[in-house]
Formats: structure tokens, sequence, C-alpha cells
């Protein structure tokens, strides 16, 4: 093989993975116009979720190009299989850091099974991922919040949850 020859094929063997990087890169941008703003979880500290263990979170606010004026929330959990009922209620507490108003105070519905006892959501192993329906809140992208999640469940600790997450969009009202 001549010199030149050896030179384009090296050149093709260096290109090649630069390509497929720069194809990930793409296609991670693209997952990440859905319009989230904040994506956060927080793990429980212990092997039980006590209602008294509130999670707390800090959006710090951002400005939101395109359309978005307003939030949409929902709450997120990871749990195992020591989880051992239907639902998760999680009572999401909104505050604007600015002056410590209440914005609003939610109950978010995490489905973990269905009626027929088919576990929903995603999995990683072991580990079981769901989410709640979203709600609107009274703030805009730009604002700070303080976000504090409790759970109100009859039971006042609930084994299996792992981690609890909070995920804000920005949305056109």
């Amino acid at each position: 093989m001549t010199v030149a020859g050896k030179v384009i094929q090296e050149e093709r063997r260096v290109a090649i993975p630069r390509i497929k990087y720069l194809l990930l890169l793409a296609v991670l941008a693209l997952t990440s116009c859905d319009g989230t703003v904040f994506h956060c979880f927080k793990q429980v500290n212990s092997r039980a979720w006590s209602p008294d263990d509130t999670l707390s979170f800090v959006y710090e606010g951002t400005e939101v190009s395109g359309d978005g004026n307003a939030l949409k929330m929902c709450a997120q959990i990871r749990h195992n299989s020591d989880y051992k009922y239907k639902n998760l209620f999680v009572r999401v507490e909104t505050l604007d850091m600015r002056d410590s108003t209440q914005l609003s105070v939610d109950t978010l519905c995490c489905r973990v099974f269905d009626d027929s006892g088919r576990r929903l959501g995603s999995s990683a192993g072991t580990l079981y991922q769901n989410s709640s329906s979203e709600v609107v809140v009274d703030a805009s992208p730009s604002d700070t919040l303080l976000l504090r999640l409790t759970h109100v469940m009859a039971d006042s600790a609930l084994a299996g949850i792992c981690d609890v997450g909070i995920k804000l969009t920005s949305y056109k009202k």
C-alpha cells in the first residue's frame, strides 16, 4: 500500500469515531428539547421513607427560549420490589424563594401497579421508576422556587422507596 493510501485509511479510522460521537451529541440534544428546565432526584435517607423526611429541591430559574412562559411539574419515584402499594401519593409544596410566598400545594399520584396488578413505569434491573401526571405551577421558568416533597400515605414508613424526584418543564399558557 502506498503512503497516500495509508494516510487515507488512517484518516477514515479516526473520522468514524468522530462521526459516531457527533451523532450521539445530536441525539442527546434532540432528546433534551422537551422543555425540561429542571430534573433532579434525591435519595431517601433510610430503608423506609417517613412522612417526616421532607425532601427539598431548589430550582434557580432559567431564561427559556421559545414560547415557554409557565411551568408544569411532575413527581417521580424510584423504588424496588419491597414497595407494596398500588400508588404513591406525594405532597409538593411550592414556594417562591424571593419572599417565601407559598405558590401551591399539590398532591400528586405516582401509579406503581395497574388494576390487574401489572407493574407500571420503566425498570433497570430491580429498580423501577414511575412518574405522576403533570400539574401546572403558578410560576414562570425564570422564578426561583423551593419545592418540598413528602409522602401522604397511611403507613408512616414506606419500605422500598429509593429516590424521589421532581421534573419541571416549560410550556406556553
